[in-house]
């Protein structure tokens, strides 16, 4: 008998919860998510010595944190919205065309993005000197680049999930 109560509340959890509730979160998940990637290629636009190289990288690993966890957020609340609503298909464009841009942004970001970021971090800690305008070497140059160039093509990718999530183009 129990069972039975306990197991009918849990599959009628989205009627308390509430359909808006979860989309609400998922909408603010993706923005915060995704909002401050936006910034990243503008903070590592202007590279041109060690120091400004150190400093934007900074500011860019402190703020990896939101699309690390509320775009996690967005994509299991995603899942739940899909399972729980009506949405049609899984195998509509919009839906499939957005989980596979999630997976090549995060291959971007892990295969290419990261290894290059790491070297980088480890590159300019060798080359920090006092002198505030020192110069990166061309190799130093070319990583910094590599990481600009990633981070503009997650957002770029990330900019067509918004579309294909708000068009849903079947």
């Amino acid at each position: 008998m129990m069972s039975v109560w306990l197991i009918d509340k849990l599959m009628n959890w989205k009627a308390v919860i509430g359909m808006k509730w979860i989309v609400l979160v998922h909408v603010i998940s993706a923005i915060v998510g995704l909002g401050p990637t936006y910034a990243f290629p503008m903070l590592l636009r202007s590279g041109s010595s060690i120091r400004e190289m150190e400093r934007s990288l900074r500011q860019v690993s402190a703020l990896e944190l939101f699309p690390k966890l509320f775009g996690t957020i967005a994509v299991l609340s995603g899942l739940v919205l899909f399972f729980l609503g009506s949405y049609g298909s899984f195998l509509q464009v919009w839906i499939v065309g957005t989980l596979v841009l999630y997976v090549i942004v995060e291959l971007v970001i892990i295969l290419r993005l990261n290894p290059a970021a790491k070297k980088l971090h480890s590159r300019l800690a060798d080359s920090l000197t006092p002198d505030e305008t020192a110069a990166a070497s061309p190799e130093v140059s070319a990583l910094y680049d590599q990481v600009c160039r990633s981070h503009i093509w997650a957002t770029v990718l990330g900019t067509i999930i918004f579309i294909l999530m708000i068009l849903k183009p079947h």
